[in-house]
């Protein structure tokens, strides 16, 4: 095989390793959950003197090459809606169907945050709510599945930051790769996609080691 044939194959090889592969098991219900898409389809609420600084970090993430950063400045009063991030797609629930949320966490310190499901109207009503999830030092995928006792078309998901619900709830904390989807959780499809690298790079790497073998 000519060096050129060598090159052209590996090279192939390289970019269908880079490209990214999507979850095809679940239909997600939540825009931009790997924040990929910056903070499309997220907003930071916080009623004053709560302050929390919402940013998107481009070097440390679980999925593709971004996740959001959570910093929270000061706490405020305590309420559960005093201090969220907000999902701001319009999530529509069946009465009487199986979801599952899930998610991946990370913070500086142990932590916990608490998730909220409720009407994004009047009643507001209230689907669930849990609170005190874990939060180590290193990336996990929390989950939660429910079935539904009520339809409605226009939900909201949330993450609260409240220190009336939290422990440690100023320690810096990261989200990556939420999913709202019809059915149970499955351990074995996470979702995640691969973080982009330069194609040219890897090549390089490949065609040096294929020359020290020669």
């Amino acid at each position: 095989m000519s060096r050129s044939q060598t090159c052209a194959i590996v090279f192939g090889v390289v970019m269908l390793m880079w490209r990214p592969v999507a979850s095809r098991a679940v239909d997600n219900l939540i825009l931009n959950g790997d924040f990929e898409d910056d903070d499309q389809q997220w907003l930071p609420a916080a009623r004053a003197p709560a302050v929390i600084d919402f940013s998107i970090d481009d070097e440390d993430s679980i999925s593709g090459d971004q996740s959001a950063r959570c910093e929270v400045l000061n706490v405020g009063a305590g309420g559960v809606h005093d201090l969220t991030l907000d999902c701001q797609t319009p999530l529509k629930i069946g009465n009487g169907d199986t979801y599952t949320v899930d998610f991946w966490l990370k913070a500086e310190e142990d932590r916990t945050v608490t998730i909220d499901f409720i009407m994004n109207h009047d009643p507001w009503s209230r689907m669930w709510q849990v609170e005190s999830i874990p939060i180590t030092t290193e990336w996990a995928v929390q989950h939660h599945a429910w079935d539904a006792d009520f339809g409605d078309d226009n939900m909201v998901f949330l993450f609260s930051f409240s220190k009336a619900s939290n422990v440690n709830p100023e320690a810096i904390m990261w989200i990556d790769n939420v999913r709202m989807y019809a059915g149970k959780f499955d351990e074995e499809d996470l979702g995640l996609q691969p973080k982009a690298v330069d194609a040219r790079d890897r090549l390089a790497i490949r065609w040096a080691s294929l020359r020290a073998n020669s």
